[in-house]
């Protein structure tokens, strides 16, 4: 069986980054010193990671291998903290970001994978009523 290319690391990486390139940044441009694109990739690799704070893990990483994971996997070339990242996501509008999941869902479909995330879990719809 060859590999779904599609659907590596390295080609969900791509995806998510082509995705982020384009949003566009509201915030003033001489005031910037974490890049948009380098804010969203960070969160992105926080939940890849599924570290709950993502400098902390950088510095130990940085510690113990001397690289850094986000240079390395995710191109993210400055590091917000937490907290900045919080802010810097809040002015994101939430409709850029949504766009990724269907194309990420799509290209699951095509390889084969979609019935592999169905539950027996009600929809909710029956729910409230």
């Amino acid at each position: 069986m060859r590999p779904l290319i599609s659907l590596t690391l390295e080609a969900m990486i791509e995806l998510v980054s082509q995705t982020f390139a384009p949003i566009p940044d509201s915030r003033d441009p001489d005031r910037l010193y974490y890049g948009l694109h380098d804010t969203l990739m960070s969160g992105f690799a926080m939940m890849f990671f599924q570290y709950p704070n993502l400098l902390e893990f950088q510095r130990k990483m940085k510690q113990r291998r001397h690289r850094c994971n986000l240079e390395t996997i995710f191109g993210v070339h400055e590091v917000p903290s937490d907290t900045q990242m919080r802010d810097i996501l809040d002015g994101v509008p939430i409709e850029l970001l949504r766009e990724l999941l269907p194309r990420v869902f799509d290209k699951i479909r095509r390889a084969g994978w979609a019935n592999d995330f169905t539950t027996e879990l009600s929809s909710g719809e029956q729910q409230g009523r």
